[in-house]
């Protein structure tokens, strides 16, 4: 299995074509009335009617309404699928207070009051954005195109970026503001899928509003080694160093610098597995599961699940996050697909639920009770990656914001070569 799906036995195919199903599902059956989707739903049990919203989940969401119309699912109809992201778009466009085009994090889905400390998200806005071109692209539709293009061109990018004056972060994408309209004290700094992904969408944007192409620069690589292994950003989850992934082709694509972004990702697949088969003498968990990546663990009773940045430093307790592994598809695919062996047959715990796979922790004999939008979302955008060519990757390149960002910003081709093992001809692409 390779990073399109060559080889997948029939058998392997079919279950990531189910999970990917459920996945898209979550988005189908989710979408709040104030057109935003919801953050996150129980994936075991009764759902819940009402909760908070998140806008990163939405931008996901208009991603997998789209794929939920097409082959091989076909949830819903195309018609459908663009009615459905544009009444996201405009809840988002009509009733989301934005500053210089960026909207909240979290609102909730029956009072429309804003939660959370990011109260405007840069990171947040970005996956809208993303989410609802290329949704418009995708579905053809020329009045999801322009009001996407409305609310991709508010967003001013040149006021996000921290002045020069700013002693540690100059030249970079801030995180966001509070509710009293402060700068929040962290910015974008660190090169790893989450920050590329948005940088490339940034500097696209129309001059005056751009993000400087000098920005690049400006980011850092933490090299780290976890489990014998020597890599950027070596103490990530799986979540940052790898969603945003799932819209670039690095493939094809090579970031400037030093850092190979697709090596990269592949390695940090792999120590993070290897990471967690040296814990399995520590941990029940790890002998059978794989996956440290923010998300849901056991809280202590009588507390409900508990959010926490799980990551190969820290902090581990012996829950695995296997949904966030099925972001690493295309990059360590028997890890992968050994881990969803795992849970598919996982009698004691049963892990899947209505939209795919919980958190697990063997030795707290715990089973999340959600599972959380952006998980969905990197789901169904990493397995259609997987299973359909590349399609997720493909429609987002052919953007032409995009395209503009990835030029300004010095992308360049990689030079692909490939094997036919049937006449044993090596040619360059």
């Amino acid at each position: 299995m390779h990073g399109q799906g060559d080889g997948l036995a029939p058998a392997d195919r079919a279950l990531l074509s189910r999970l990917q199903r459920q996945a898209l599902e979550y988005f189908v059956e989710n979408q709040a009335a104030n057109g935003l989707m919801l953050d996150r739903q129980s994936n075991h049990g009764p759902r819940r009617a009402h909760g908070l919203c998140s806008t990163s989940a939405t931008g996901m969401g208009f991603i997998a309404l789209g794929l939920a119309s097409a082959d091989p699912h076909r949830l819903l109809s195309p018609r459908c699928a663009a009615e459905r992201i544009r009444a996201g778009l405009e809840g988002v466009l009509d009733r989301l207070p934005h500053d210089h085009g960026a909207v909240p994090h979290f609102v909730h889905s029956a009072s429309g009051t804003i939660h959370g400390v990011d109260y405007f998200s840069t990171i947040e806005t970005a996956w809208l954005a993303a989410g609802a071109l290329w949704a418009a692209a995708f579905l053809r539709d020329p009045e999801l195109e322009a009001l996407s293009n409305e609310m991709y061109e508010r967003i001013d990018w040149h006021y996000w970026t921290a002045p020069d004056s700013c002693p540690l972060t100059p030249g970079l994408l801030r995180h966001g503001k509070d509710r009293a309209g402060r700068f929040l004290g962290c910015s974008w700094d660190r090169v790893n899928g989450e920050t590329v992904f948005m940088y490339v969408l940034a500097a696209g944007a129309a001059n005056g509003r751009a993000l400087s192409a000098d920005s690049w620069t400006a980011l850092r690589s933490f090299h780290g080694t976890i489990a014998g292994l020597t890599f950027n950003n070596a103490d990530l989850g799986l979540f940052v160093f790898q969603y945003g992934l799932d819209l670039l082709n690095l493939e094809c694509w090579c970031a400037p610098g030093p850092v190979d972004l697709l090596a990269e990702a592949r390695l940090a697949t792999e120590a993070n597995a290897r990471r967690c088969r040296e814990l399995a003498g520590e941990f029940h968990t790890f002998r059978r599961y794989w996956g440290l990546s923010a998300g849901d663990g056991p809280g202590d009773p009588p507390l409900d699940d508990c959010y926490r940045c799980y990551a190969p430093l820290g902090p581990i307790d012996g829950t695995a996050h296997l949904t966030a592994t099925l972001a690493s598809a295309a990059h360590d695919p028997d890890a992968t697909l050994q881990n969803c062996h795992e849970a598919q047959h996982d009698r004691r715990l049963k892990p899947r639920g209505r939209y795919g796979f919980s958190n697990v922790n063997v030795d707290r004999n715990w089973v999340g009770r959600d599972i959380v939008g952006i998980d969905a979302g990197s789901t169904a955008m990493a397995l259609d990656n997987c299973l359909h060519g590349g399609r997720v990757r493909r429609v987002f390149h052919d953007l032409p914001c995009v395209q503009r960002g990835l030029e300004r910003l010095g992308f360049r081709a990689r030079t692909m070569v490939t094997h036919d093992a049937a006449d044993d001809v090596r040619r360059v692409s």
